[in-house]
């Protein structure tokens, strides 16, 4: 789970609040969103994105693309006993990333 900080256009910034994507990306580290990133291109295999929780819009997650199927995609946490992913909701609509992690600090 992630809390938005600031909007930096085409950016945004992140603290991660959740341990599903440790050991690549720890809670309490913060990283940068490029929403830009699926402008030109779609989203791949192994992209860590934020999207939102399709059972919860008004929630956001980190994950990472396990597989596409057109407009869709399905996500999954790096410590898997810690995430809830398309395991357990299935595909989800390309439309509900955000954006591409660019970076993390």
């Amino acid at each position: 789970m992630l809390r938005r900080l600031r909007a930096l256009l085409p950016f945004d910034r992140f603290v991660v609040e959740g341990e599903s994507m440790a050991p690549s990306v720890s809670p309490g580290e913060r990283v940068v969103v490029s929403r830009a990133s699926y402008w030109f291109r779609p989203p791949r295999a192994g992209d860590i994105v934020v999207l939102r929780d399709p059972r919860e819009p008004e929630r956001l997650l980190i994950k990472r693309i396990d597989t596409t199927h057109g407009n869709s995609v399905e996500v999954a946490g790096d410590h898997a006993d810690a995430s809830t992913d398309s395991r357990a909701f299935g595909p989800v609509p390309a439309n509900l990333i955000l954006g591409k992690v660019w970076f993390r600090y």
